[in-house]
């Protein structure tokens, strides 16, 4: 008997689909740099900069247009001296303001305060302001011209903790609703940096400025776009309200803001430089939960804002 032969069926292999690779859209360019979108959330990244050598007209008009049009920015991977981290604040504005925590300030220049939970090995004594911002503020709403933007560079950061939590007051005042817009339009509040009773007051160790006034909603400078003022560390009234009608005001308004649609939690790389605009974000720090095991040093410069109204 002649046995049949057996015929192999072919394999068909499946073909591959590989996955399309979704590059992030480039937001904007000038020569080898770009900003992209941040992963974290609003705000954007800025590529292809070195902070450390001079920056050319059309990177710094690069990186000014992306700080207005994104509120957050952060160029990674810098390697900066105090000279470089005021050249970088510069590019956003001018004029760059001491802290009133003169004890804090760097060794090489009044203009950088050191945000630190590093102490002194020999006297104990603090090194930075440990937890400068852990509630959230616009930085310097407390004066009558209050910061324009500010730029953080991180020394050292943990593996794990000492984020940074930012809100898009802009975006969260263009989706208030319009009942609420009613209420607050034309309205101007007080802010107080004694408001949020920090043991630096209390103890004497640092004077509360006097009381200011910014509207509620503010129009910001440069873009045009309204964004909401207030704060739950600096905001001690809405004018022309009796006190409980104001606190339950700012309460709703906090409650709206602080919605998890409007947030970005930043978590730091060594050698990261962000910068924000107060103008239209407020922001806290969460360095009241980190590990006193584990060392956050940031050098913080201000750069001077004019007035509101």
């Amino acid at each position: 008997m002649i046995a049949k032969p057996v015929i192999a069926k072919p394999v068909i292999a499946k073909p591959v689909i590989a996955k399309p690779v979704i590059a992030k859209p480039v937001i904007a360019k000038t020569g080898t740099t770009k900003a992209v979108p941040l992963a974290e959330g609003f705000g954007a990244d800025i590529q292809g900069v070195d902070l450390s050598q001079p920056v050319s007209d059309a990177d710094r008009g690069t990186i000014y247009r992306t700080f207005l049009d994104h509120r957050v920015i952060r160029l990674r991977g810098q390697d900066l001296a105090p000279d470089n981290v005021l050249d970088a604040s510069r590019i956003l504005g001018p004029d760059l303001e001491a802290h009133l925590f003169k004890q804090f300030h760097h060794p090489d220049t009044p203009l950088i305060i050191i945000l630190s939970n590093r102490r002194d090995t020999k006297t104990g004594a603090e090194k930075g302001l440990k937890n400068g911002g852990a509630f959230w503020h616009h930085d310097v709403s407390y004066k009558p011209e209050p910061a324009k933007a500010t730029m953080l560079y991180a020394v050292e950061v943990p593996d794990e903790g000492g984020d940074t939590i930012f809100c898009d007051m802009t975006r969260a005042y263009d989706e208030l609703s319009d009942d609420l817009k009613d209420r607050i339009a034309g309205r101007t509040a007080i802010h107080n940096y004694g408001y949020l009773k920090r043991e630096i007051f209390t103890s004497g160790q640092a004077e509360v400025p006097p009381d200011c006034r910014h509207p509620v909603v503010r129009t910001h400078p440069e873009t045009g776009r309204k964004a909401l003022y207030i704060n739950p560390s600096y905001t001690v009234r809405i004018e022309g309200l009796e006190e409980a009608e104001s606190d339950a005001l700012k309460q709703k308004i906090f409650e709206h803001c602080l919605q998890e649609k409007y947030l970005m939690h930043y978590k730091w790389q060594a050698g990261d430089v962000v910068a924000w605009d107060n103008a239209a974000s407020m922001h806290t720090a969460t360095t009241d939960k980190l590990d006193p095991a584990k060392y956050r040093t940031l050098w913080r410069t201000i750069v001077s804002g004019g007035p509101t109204m």
